[in-house]
């Protein structure tokens, strides 16, 4: 009995677990639905906008050079000198000092010079006596020879031609002389070449200059143009259509100088490229010029005139190029650099490569890869697949309010 009853008992309960199974209810199956991820999208506008490139310079004056003393001696003043005829501010020979064109800056001494030019005013009256004197003698020779003999059979020198040459050559000699000593007295009081201010002094009251000293007087610059050392990349030549050898096809950018609070202080435009390229940063030179931008004293400005620039000082520029038409895409729309997620009219995803033409902080420029009222993603998602389907947001975002 205790060999059979083991076995029975492990029949039995197998036939009840083959029961309770065998009665156990049909789960209900159901069909599996995808969660459709909600998203909110913006429909791709194209807008003509100026493009352009923002960069950062230094400022310095398109014309500079150092004054030179043309005749040696000693400096007797210096500017400023009193002019009862003048109407705006008097010339300083100061550093920072303002000059106009024209003005007296420095009086060297010329007692040496006044000497030299009277030495040569004697020389030319000399000469010119000299001169009229050959002239009579030949007048007189010619009423001696003509009581007996034809004037025309007579040699030169009883015409007294070679003399008269000789005499009009020490004339013209003694003139040019005259004129020098003139032009060397003038020079003892150096003038301001043009409109300009006073960078560095490099002489003063009392020091001699030229005759074996320096003759350099002071560094100046003009203030009619300033111009401001850029560097742009190639890139962003051509998207300003400013490249090398454009054959008279590129265009003149302007360009604006920017204040403290990103507002336009000055205006000015891309003058020319250095035709260099930078071995350090691969960045080619540009210069951009600027007209009134320095101070100057002598001109009348309007009251809420912006402040003055510096030379030397470091100022940022937005450089605008031509207009181009685009699509204005909120970088977070991205998914790579050049993809972005556009949904398809049965609201399904579609990874769509563009080009784009400039990237801002906060936007895109996309010129090439998109339609007019294409569905564009702005949701940013974890995980896509193709064809994926998503459930659109009621309203479409609009991009000024998320930029606001």
């Amino acid at each position: 009995m205790k060999f059979i009853l083991p076995p029975l008992t492990l029949a039995l309960f197998g036939l009840l677990a083959w029961w309770l199974i065998a009665i156990k209810p049909e789960p209900e199956r159901r069909k599996f639905k995808p969660r459709q991820p909600v998203v909110e999208h913006m429909a791709a506008e194209r807008k003509t906008l100026r493009v352009y490139v923002d960069a950062y310079g230094s400022v310095r004056p398109r014309t500079s050079t150092t004054l030179l003393a043309e005749t040696p001696g000693l400096i007797e003043a210096v500017a400023p000198f009193e002019d009862s005829n003048r109407s705006g501010p008097s010339a300083s020979f100061r550093a920072g000092g303002f000059f106009e064109k024209g003005d007296m800056l420095v009086r060297i001494e010329d007692i040496d010079i006044r000497a030299a030019k009277a030495n040569a005013e004697a020389l030319l009256r000399t000469a010119e006596l000299q001169l009229e004197q050959e002239r009579a003698l030949a007048e007189q020779a010619k009423s001696e020879w003509e009581l007996e003999r034809d004037w025309k059979d007579a040699p030169d020198l009883v015409k007294r031609l070679p003399q008269i040459r000789k005499a009009e050559a020490d004339a013209k000699a003694a003139e040019a002389r005259y004129a020098q000593a003139n032009r060397n007295f003038e020079r003892t009081r150096v003038r301001a070449p043009f409109r300009g201010r006073i960078l560095e002094t490099m002489a003063d009251v009392g020091q001699r200059v030229g005759g074996g000293a320096s003759p350099a007087l002071a560094k100046v610059y003009a203030l009619d143009i300033a111009e401001v050392d850029l560097s742009l990349s190639r890139s962003e030549l051509r998207l300003l259509n400013f490249e090398e050898g454009a054959n008279g096809t590129g265009t003149i950018p302007e360009v604006q100088i920017l204040d403290e609070a990103g507002k336009p202080s000055h205006v000015g435009k891309l003058d020319r490229s250095e035709g260099t390229v930078d071995p350090r940063t691969r960045l080619t030179n540009v210069v951009a010029s600027l007209k009134g931008a320095f101070a100057d004293p002598f001109s009348q400005k309007a009251i809420d005139a912006p402040g003055s620039l510096s030379p030397g000082e470091f100022v940022e520029a937005r450089i605008f190029g031509p207009e181009v038409g685009v699509f204005v895409i909120p970088r977070s729309a991205f998914r790579e650099k050049d993809t972005l997620l556009v949904i398809n009219e049965q609201n399904r995803i579609e990874p769509r490569k563009v080009t784009s033409i400039r990237q801002a902080k906060d936007v895109v420029w996309v010129k090439d890869g998109l339609q007019e009222n294409d569905k564009v993603c702005l949701t940013p998602l974890d995980v896509i697949s193709a064809k994926m389907k998503v459930k659109l947001a009621s309203q479409p975002a609009d991009l000024n309010s998320s930029k606001r």
